[in-house]
């Protein structure tokens, strides 16, 4: 019996040991990551400090390469590296993630700081989400904050916020929740800002909400803007393809989710009435050069690359939208590829001669933008 019972407790020290030893080696690892960089079996640690060594650099690559319509090896390599950190599909697991997108909009509210001497500087949010910022009016489209179901939004509610504060306007072009929010229409409205969105999409944000859309053109006339709103599909669904005149600095089309074969009918006569310097149009689209080759643009600038709501195989990927817009044949104009949180200046002959006389001004200390004898802040709010 005592042998029996001498065996017995081996077997259960033995036991105790096999399963604190995996623990103790595990602790002792995690504790270690900083120190000997290894991560055998622990393949998700291993990603999440890839992340956070490799987000920061790209963010620092974009800085020192913006937007261009002929982007160096650098950018390339820069775009394609995000592209690769961006198909992670437990990107929801690494701070490093959304430590990124928090400075991608950090430049960006930064840089909206800056004025705008002449023509349209153009800022890429996420999704299909852009802002039109001039000398006299800033305009936001299809601002949301992405993430899906995920509890934890991709853009941060006080980005969110900042945009509204900072922006005269949102349009949001159909009620898809990729293009529209509720909390960014609540933030606007909230802030006294106008709101023109789709006809029945929300009722009770108050007198800011301007409901729009019809089955023939509708025009708007905003502070410094004339919106044409034409009558596109997603599918079934309505989607509202704008036009915005900014009056003498550029003239700007949003397709939003547009995607319906019928419509291409008259989308390949709309060069022959509207002028299009710049079209924002999303990447993954099978008409994409019938759809360029309807606006005929001065510029090309495309949307709704890396989803990350969607599964990893139907994210848009910068290369592969590079290649698509490579292959158009129809019509070959430039193509600027940009990331979130960035910008690109555009400014026509047009716009250029109307601001030439815009100059930078110190009064009392503070700057303003004087054109024309006229005094502005640098977001564009006359003040003399």
């Amino acid at each position: 019996m005592k042998k029996l019972s001498l065996l017995h407790y081996i077997s259960v020290c033995l036991l105790a040991a096999a399963t604190a030893l995996p623990a103790a080696a595990q602790q002792r690892r995690v504790s270690s990551y900083e120190k000997d960089y290894i991560f055998w079996g622990s393949p998700d640690a291993y990603l999440n400090y890839q992340a956070k060594t490799g987000f920061p650099l790209i963010d620092q690559m974009l800085q020192a390469y913006p937007p261009t319509a002929t982007p160096d090896k650098h950018r390339q390599m820069a775009l394609v590296s995000l592209d690769q950190f961006l198909h992670d599909e437990g990107y929801t697991r690494r701070e490093a993630f959304y430590t990124f997108v928090n400075s991608r909009m950090a430049h960006l509210l930064e840089d909206m700081n800056r004025p705008v001497l002449s023509g349209v500087r153009i800022y890429k949010l996420y999704n299909s989400g852009f802002i039109l910022k001039t000398l006299k009016n800033t305009i936001a489209i299809d601002i949301v904050q992405g993430g899906g179901s995920s509890s934890k939004g991709i853009v941060s509610d006080s980005v969110i916020y900042e945009i509204a504060y900072k922006c005269d306007a949102l349009i949001i072009t159909n009620t898809d929740e990729r293009h529209a929010s509720r909390k960014a229409a609540k933030a606007f409205a909230e802030a006294g800002k106008k709101v023109i969105l789709p006809k029945g999409l929300w009722t009770n944000l108050g007198e800011a909400l301007q409901p729009a859309g019809a089955d023939t053109v509708q025009t708007i006339e905003l502070d410094a803007m004339t919106l044409h709103i034409l009558p596109g599909h997603n599918g079934s669904n309505r989607n509202n393809i704008c036009i915005m005149d900014l009056k003498g600095c550029g003239i700007v089309a949003h397709t939003g989710a547009q995607d319906n074969a019928a419509d291409l009918t008259w989308i390949e006569h709309l060069h022959e009435q509207y002028k299009t310097d710049i079209l924002l149009t999303k990447s993954q689209n099978l008409d994409l050069e019938a759809i360029v080759s309807g606006f005929r643009p001065r510029v090309l600038i495309t949307a709704n690359e890396n989803e990350m709501e969607r599964s990893v195989d139907m994210r848009e990927a910068y290369w592969t939208t590079q290649k698509r817009v490579n292959s158009l044949t129809a019509i070959d104009i430039p193509n600027i590829i940009m990331a979130w949180g960035e910008a690109y200046d555009y400014a026509d002959t047009e716009s250029e001669n109307i601001s030439s006389s815009a100059s930078k001004v110190m009064i009392d200390g503070v700057l303003y933008i004087e054109r024309k004898g006229a005094v502005y802040t640098p977001s564009g709010v006359k003040v003399r």
